[in-house]
């Protein structure tokens, strides 16, 4: 496996992680994200448009050159520096461009990640971009997190295990999924996985998406957790409870 800025790793399920060792503006070598589009747009809906170049091959990436992960040919995610506003969607060929809609309210400087695997090779890749949205709703003012290791997303909870976080040691970190009240949420795969969780450090300019394997409960998932450098961490976790799609931000400190 790459080296990571931040690595979690997941055991005994069938699971495809994304990484990025970048400083804000790079992704990994192999593939850039080229936008066609405007990279300053008005808040609201629009369609972005975008090309990937893959720098070894000297070409670009259709859907015939990648890999089909976890249901989708590729996973597009989106944020504000804030890390307050995110997306996970997925793209579209049109025989020359992906094309994707965002509807982004927030104004700021988002970070944008195309994440996929390429077919000749299996080589996964994150290609990042930064796109300006304005005329919208005041920015998030930039992020100061805290230990918040349990969060709701309309009737549902999500609740990270507690164990404290040093850079550099592996850790086991249980994910319970619950209702409101407390009983078991009634979790069915998101995107063929158990869950997802998409990971930031607090400067937003690195990322990785992983899938934690079945743990000792239907409403359980386990994993396995390494941070190789001390700070704050934004985690974007997302879960089907009644088949219904939920996104629950948690925070985590690295000492």
């Amino acid at each position: 496996m790459k080296s990571l800025t931040l690595l979690f790793a997941t055991f005994g399920i069938s699971f495809l992680s994304f990484s990025a060792m970048a400083s804000q503006g790079h992704g990994d070598s192999r593939v850039t994200l080229e936008l066609k589009s405007p990279s300053q747009i008005s808040a609201g809906k629009n369609q972005l448009l975008f090309q990937l170049h893959d720098v070894e091959s000297h070409s670009y990436l259709t859907p015939g050159n990648l890999n089909i992960t976890h249901e989708k040919v590729l996973h597009f995610l989106a944020y504000d520096p804030g890390l307050k506003e995110f997306r996970h969607v997925h793209p579209e060929f049109d025989g020359q461009n992906w094309f994707v809609e965002l509807d982004l309210a927030v104004n700021g400087n988002y970070f944008l990640w195309a994440q996929g695997e390429i077919a000749s090779d299996t080589t996964e890749f994150s290609a990042i971009e930064r796109l300006d949205v304005i005329n919208g709703n005041p920015a998030w003012p930039a992020p100061s997190l805290t230990e918040v290791r349990q969060g709701e997303d309309s009737g549902s909870v999500a609740t990270l295990s507690g164990q404290k976080l040093k850079a550099g040691k592996m850790v086991m970190l249980t994910l319970e999924f619950t209702k409101t009240d407390g009983s078991p949420a009634n979790v069915t795969p998101y995107l063929g996985a158990f869950a997802h969780v998409i990971a930031t450090p607090e400067d937003g300019g690195s990322l990785l998406h992983v899938h934690p394997m079945d743990g000792n409960a239907p409403n359980e998932g386990m994993l396995h957790a390494t941070f190789p450098k001390a700070g704050n961490y934004r985690l974007w976790v997302q879960f089907n409870d009644d088949g219904v799609l939920k996104t629950v931000p948690l925070s985590v400190v690295v000492n």
